[in-house]
């Protein structure tokens, strides 16, 4: 892992501070009781931003870099819901599609920063800000599950974000060989073996300097 190219920097970055009123981040290994990670994973970050930008593939922004701080954690709370877990080939079959506990968040608010790299990423973000008739979009905006609907996706200067985290108990997910978290940064949607897994860790954010970010990287 090439450390130094995770870290961030504060000032070319494109940052955009996201509300989602109700979400749930699934972790794949959880079964009978669909626990939620307490933040978004930079694989549902990255299909929220190309989802903004209007973009339906998810391979031409490969080697994007970008950063996660969650400003205001979600409240959990476990509701009953049906669950799709392909087990049939037959689409209809009833195994397909079960009650389980599932968690949910509720008033997450967080913050996402994008490195203005070679990927073009970055630029498009802002090109989609500044010129939003010419961007084509379809169905509903959301971070992850289709219910996880964004009640606001803002650009934000520097200075507003220092100022906001300045007001705010924050907490950043970093790239952590060491961490306790695994996280997707890319998801095989067909099954798991092609999706590419990065440790992490999520801890309190004391400065901004200490912000690492995430490569999006498809499976080699």
């Amino acid at each position: 892992m090439n450390q130094p190219r995770t870290k961030i920097d504060v000032n070319q970055t494109v940052w955009v501070r996201v509300n989602v009123p109700i979400a749930s981040f699934g972790i794949p290994f959880a079964r009978e009781f669909v626990e939620s990670y307490p933040f978004p994973t930079p694989a549902t970050v990255y299909g929220m931003i190309l989802s903004f930008i209007g973009e339906v593939d998810r391979s031409i922004y490969v080697g994007s870099r970008l950063a996660i701080v969650v400003t205001q954690l979600g409240v959990p709370s476990i509701m009953l819901r049906k669950i799709r877990r392909v087990k049939s080939r037959d689409l209809n079959d009833a195994n397909n599609s079960k009650p389980e506990l599932q968690t949910l968040l509720t008033g997450l608010e967080f913050l996402i920063a994008v490195s203005p790299d070679g990927s073009g990423l970055a630029d498009q973000m802002m090109q989609t800000f500044e010129w939003p008739g010419n961007t084509k979009r379809f169905g509903g905006f959301s971070c992850g599950e289709s219910h996880n609907l964004v009640d606001e996706f803002s650009l934000m200067k520097h200075a507003q974000v220092t100022d906001h985290l300045a007001m705010t108990h924050a907490f950043c997910l970093q790239p952590d060989e060491s961490g306790e978290w695994s996280v997707p940064v890319w998801v095989d949607h067909v099954g798991t073996r092609n999706t590419v897994w990065k440790r992490a860790s999520f801890r309190p954010l004391d400065h901004l300097s200490e912000l690492r970010m995430f490569e999006i990287q498809r499976p080699s």
